[in-house]
């Protein structure tokens, strides 16, 4: 069976195969109905026919065909290349070609008559222009919405559902202020890859075009596709991808109460998540003397609220959507630690469902007090894309690489967290650790490690702490949930955990209520 040349796969949308010959949506003209026809003669040349009247050559000039050098594949310096990619100015004039191997390399090119070949691989002092620039800048000028992708194949893969889609030379991090100009007034989705590369690069390309395009949206392939063109290439269509950013969010007034309002206004009810435990919004740090089991008490409260369980009542509660950051532990460790307390919650009739509960592991940590942001936007972009209920994040000490004891650093990472929660309406659960000081856990604080801010910052504080039989010696399997910081007569938490076969943490009996 003859098998059409690289360059029609990747310039002809909408391209499916009708026996010995392919139909399309014809690149020499602004076609929105398949009116293409390409065969493959005896010699194995290809050959075209428009039936809205294009001329061969005309078409086949627009898909890049050489029939000179169809029958062999493009030598590049890195091996043979699978595709050729031209880059055009607004013209129309080649600029340059990238072109792509089966290992992923992307050796360059651009147009020299003085070489045998007609090419040198070096760009030197070339315009670098975006992919499909006068495509790019026809719908800008004609007020259709343009994609921006992080390769060419994935413009492909835009094309072949009918996007306007451009990327630039290079990949991710080669963003130039020279492309900024030509999406102003522009409706613009960035499709980000998968990777920290990638997202760094949707979110600097946004932040680039912030004030020069009318709209623009970060968007990403659902799981577990890294790319569209992964996405797109499983069946999914442009409604199934995750929005991460969106430049057009209501923005909230941020005006001073009128004292007439206030004193008019009813208290208004708890906006429970779970009644009597958390509300919405709120912020809630956990601390514990070490090896107490502070963080399996954590993956206690997730999975619970997950499944829609109460986590110390066990009772039917609705299910909240869980977003688990974990900056200590890898994907094995997780595992291990979360599939017996789900076993348990199967056990009890609340059997997880796909999409309440999603781990982002970052096993070396963040950094989200960077001058740079970067860290910091990452996490608004991860509570964006799953929208959650709930987020458990810590431990905190792997959330900071400077001294946590420097009020100007906590003050940046709890302001990161801030955002990120006021961003969808969630309530924050972290993990600190409780500082060392006395060796006496009759008198050892609970309170966190670093700053005062901590003390300050959250709703609620709660420490774990042995509890100390009369004799003096800590009673084993027990220990005290002691408020460091928030009102306890607002909230029905345990005062005494221990541990059981079943889970965890249970409450000890009459364990409930203010302390």
């Amino acid at each position: 069976m003859a098998i059409l040349p690289a360059c029609v796969e990747e310039t002809v949308r909408g391209l499916k195969q009708r026996g010995d010959s392919w139909i399309g949506l014809c690149p020499a003209h602004d076609d929105t109905h398949p009116s293409l026809s390409l065969t493959i003669n005896g010699d194995g040349k290809l050959l075209a026919r428009c039936h809205a009247g294009c001329d061969q050559r005309a078409v086949l000039d627009a898909i890049g065909y050489q029939p000179e050098r169809a029958d062999k594949p493009e030598w590049t310096p890195h091996g043979e290349a699978v595709a050729v990619y031209d880059y055009r100015d607004e013209a129309g004039n080649l600029l340059f070609q990238v072109l792509r191997t089966a290992d992923k390399q992307f050796p360059q090119r651009r147009p020299d008559p003085a070489k045998k070949t007609g090419w040198t691989w070096s760009l030197g002092d070339t315009r670098r222009v975006l992919y499909r620039l006068p495509e790019l800048v026809r719908a800008v000028e004609d007020g259709r919405s343009v994609c921006i992708a992080e390769g060419e194949k994935d413009v492909h893969a835009l094309l072949d559902h009918g996007r306007v889609a451009t990327c630039n030379p290079g990949g991710a991090g080669k963003w130039r202020d020279t492309y900024d100009a030509h999406f102003i007034d522009a409706t613009v989705t960035i499709f980000a890859d998968k990777d920290r590369p990638g997202r760094e690069h949707a979110r600097r390309v946004a932040a680039a075009l912030d004030g020069v395009a009318a709209k623009v949206w970060i968007v990403e392939a659902a799981d577990p596709h890294k790319d569209i063109a992964a996405h797109l290439g499983a069946g999914l269509t442009l409604t199934d991808v995750v929005v991460t950013h969106r430049s057009d969010d209501p923005v909230k007034p941020d005006l001073a109460l009128d004292m007439v309002d206030l004193l008019a206004s009813k208290e208004p009810d708890y906006d429970w998540l779970v009644e009597g435990l958390i509300e919405r919004r709120d912020r809630f740090i956990l601390t514990g003397f070490e090896g107490l089991g502070k963080t399996m008490a954590l993956r206690q409260l997730a999975a619970c609220f997950a499944v829609g369980l109460h986590p110390f009542k066990f009772t039917d509660i609705d299910p909240l959507r869980v977003l688990w950051i974990d900056a200590e532990n890898t994907e094995r460790q997780n595992r291990r630690k979360f599939r017996g307390i789900f076993q348990s919650a199967t056990r009890a009739r609340h059997p997880l469902a796909r999409g309440q509960f999603h781990l982002e592991l970052v096993p070396d940590g963040k950094d989200l007090p960077a001058e740079d942001g970067q860290d910091a936007a990452w996490l608004t972009e991860r509570v964006t894309a799953h929208r959650p209920d709930v987020v458990f994040i810590g431990p905190l000490y792997n959330l900071h690489l400077d001294s946590p004891n420097d009020e100007r650093v906590i003050r940046r990472l709890v302001a990161a967290i801030n955002t990120a929660r006021n961003k969808v309406d969630c309530a924050m659960f972290l993990e600190a650790h409780a500082g060392h000081g006395n060796a006496d856990s009759k008198s050892r604080s609970v309170r966190p490690t670093g700053s005062s801010l901590y003390l300050r910052w959250p709703e609620f504080g709660y420490g774990l702490r042995p509890v100390v039989g009369k004799d003096g010696e800590p009673v084993e399997g027990e220990v005290q949930l002691v408020p460091w910081r928030g009102a306890r007569d607002e909230r029905d938490w345990p005062r005494r955990l221990r541990r059981s076969d079943e889970w965890p943490w249970v409450p000890v009996e009459d364990g409930f209520g203010s302390a």
